[in-house]
């Protein structure tokens, strides 16, 4: 994955991106998790909105750190151009569409992070972390390609099973 080009954009536009786009993954990943009734989706869906929270944590810390007293103000719209997502929950699309938006977002988060990961180089232990925060990204676009692929093989993905709650 090459890194995404960020030198155009200041870091603090940069940190506020990062941190604006873990917290709209994060309700996104929580409205998907409220509303299925697969068990085990729900639970890789709070998993996921779990990991962005704390991304958006880290995020924050390190943006407090390079512009000390000065409180994070997320932008309407992110300073930097990254995939959107479109849900409307009260007219969900398929979850097969949420999930292909949303592994396009987390492709593009972990570009992000590598490139922030380059504009922060000198800071080794700040790159190292953005570094593994890409890697993660690339896990959840793991995570959201296999259930999109069991969301397309079968028709009942979304039903309520009693036995998903019962242990072997």
């Amino acid at each position: 994955m090459e890194p995404m080009d960020l030198s155009e954009y200041s870091l603090e536009d940069v940190f506020l991106t990062a941190i604006k786009s873990e917290v709209e993954s994060k309700e996104l990943y929580s409205m998907i998790a409220a509303r299925v009734k697969n068990a085990f989706l729900k639970d890789r869906m709070a998993f996921l909105a779990g990991e962005e929270e704390r991304h958006r944590t880290a995020m924050t810390k390190m943006f407090k750190t390079y512009f000390p007293g000065k409180a994070p103000k997320l932008p309407a719209k992110s300073p930097v151009p990254l995939p959107e997502i479109s849900f409307d929950e009260a007219n969900p699309p398929p979850l097969v569409k949420v999930f292909g938006q949303a592994m396009k977002a987390e492709q593009a988060a972990q570009a992000f992070y590598l490139g922030l990961a380059e504009k922060v180089g000198k800071d080794r232990q700040v790159a190292d972390t953005l570094v593994y925060f890409a890697a993660m990204e690339g896990n959840h676009y793991r995570i959201l390609e296999s259930e999109r692929s069991n969301a397309q093989k079968y028709d009942d993905y979304d039903d309520y099973n009693p036995m998903m709650h019962s242990g072997p």
